[in-house]
């Protein structure tokens, strides 16, 4: 039970009820007809006093076990995850995709897309620059920063607080946008409503909020709401995906890609050119990233995107230098070699960087687990640099005298009698990447 919140909530609920039922049942006698009895016992004062003393500190007792149980629980199993982020660069403690988030814990971003998940099951997207305290299982306080809050059935109740006032979700999707120096925060709702709330008195008045409406706060030391157009462009709703589609079908017509929400700071990146199907292989010359139209990093090299035997030099390394990044439109550019028209393949165009970038081989070691053309597998990379591998749960000798190694945060796994060799990034610690395999992205196994 304490382990789990929710049964030591249910224990200590019966066990509190049953300490109550003498005194409900003696109420419920009360109100019905008086029936004759035989010799009635007559307790004496003091026995009556002690017991309802038994009761009361019964009660307490159970009382104080229950907060104790979760407040333990919330330490242990958490208030809120981070399931996910996105060219996050933190400002203070760091926090891995998976972590667990207690009750106090402060998110704090300079830059970049945090996803938090809280326990109830709301989802919260936080803009950097931010800094966000998880404060319980469904509640946070916005100290700055831009925060979308996607709130599920039966999550209803979410309570963020920010500088002055605080919004209370009753099933809805809404954004906040609180300044840096507790200036007037904006509210604003995508779905449903909310409740506004200015001021820190349970006297304040709660200003109902519906489906496109926003608001502005008064400054923290008035109070008001003043209704605003409410600019939904401003907020990113959705984390965005790091793999985009390619199809080429011939011709030296450069490949472009919208990458603006992925790019969040200066630094490197990888552009990593992986074919899915098609008969042709596609060659490529060099890989450009630009901002609104100019050209800020660049990595010019041959490379050949097809079938596992013909691919080569599909990573594109590319470096945002610093003082080089600001808001904006940034472009990803693939400049293709001339090839026949009519000819035809397509992919998938991973922009990666972070865990992609010094991955190591700790990092990279256990079991990971995918699934291809209705097949699930399991692929294990030992300590000892041997691998091995299941297809549905049944030993398969694919990987037998194979090893494996990795350079540059870039997986190899060699074969023996084969120039062929496997190849794999991190996106994050839990999400492995084939980068020269049409298969889809494996997850860390238990």
């Amino acid at each position: 039970m304490e382990a789990d919140p929710r049964a030591m909530d249910y224990y200590l609920t019966l066990a509190g009820q049953e300490a109550l039922l003498a005194d409900i049942c003696g109420e419920k006698a009360a109100s019905l007809v008086e029936l004759p009895r035989k010799n009635p016992v007559k307790w004496p004062l003091w026995l009556s006093a002690a017991a309802v003393l038994v009761v009361a500190t019964g009660l307490t007792f159970f009382s104080i076990k229950r907060e104790e149980s979760s407040k333990s629980a919330a330490a242990a199993g958490g208030e809120a995850r981070l399931t996910n982020e996105v060219g996050v660069v933190w400002k203070e403690k760091t926090y891995a995709a998976g972590e667990k988030l207690g009750h106090g814990s402060v998110v704090a971003l300079s830059s970049g897309l945090a996803e938090l998940t809280h326990r109830s099951g709301t989802r919260l997207l936080i803009e950097g620059p931010a800094i966000y305290e998880v404060t319980g299982p469904n509640a946070g306080r916005l100290k700055y920063g831009k925060l979308v809050a996607e709130v599920p059935p039966g999550a209803e109740g979410y309570v963020v607080e920010y500088a002055n006032g605080k919004v209370v979700d009753f099933g809805t999707e809404f954004a906040v946008d609180a300044p840096e120096d507790d200036g007037p925060a904006e509210v604003g709702v995508f779905r449903g409503e909310v409740r506004v709330q200015q001021g820190d008195t349970a006297a304040s008045q709660a200003t109902p909020l519906y489906t496109g409406h926003a608001v502005r706060t008064a400054p923290a030391s008035t109070t008001g709401l003043r209704s605003i157009p409410f600019d939904q462009d401003r907020f990113v709703r959705q984390l965005p995906t790091r793999e985009l589609p390619w199809f080429y079908r011939g011709g030296e017509s450069a490949m472009e890609w919208d990458v603006s929400h992925l790019v969040w700071s200066a630094g490197d990146y990888l552009g990593v050119v992986k074919w899915m199907s098609g008969p042709e292989a596609v060659n490529l010359r060099k890989m450009e990233l630009l901002l609104d139209g100019e050209v800020v990093g660049v990595d010019e090299h041959p490379c050949s995107v097809g079938h596992l035997t013909s691919t080569v030099g599909n990573v594109y390394r590319l470096r945002v230098a610093e003082g080089a990044w600001k808001r904006g439109r940034w472009t990803l550019r693939a400049w293709p070699v001339q090839a026949a028209e009519g000819g035809h393949s397509e992919g998938i165009l991973m922009f990666e960087n972070g865990a992609a970038l010094d991955a190591s081989g700790e990092d990279f070691a256990g079991p990971w687990d995918y699934v291809h053309d209705g097949h699930r597998y399991r692929r294990l990379f030992h300590a000892d640099g041997s691998c091995s591998l299941w297809v549905d749960d049944t030993p398969s000798d694919y990987f037998q005298d194979a090893s494996w190694e990795v350079r540059g945060g870039i997986l190899r796994v060699s074969f023996p009698a084969s120039a062929v060799a496997e190849e794999h990034l991190l996106r994050d610690r839990e999400s492995l990447l084939f980068i020269n395999q049409p298969y889809r992205n494996a997850r860390r196994g238990k």
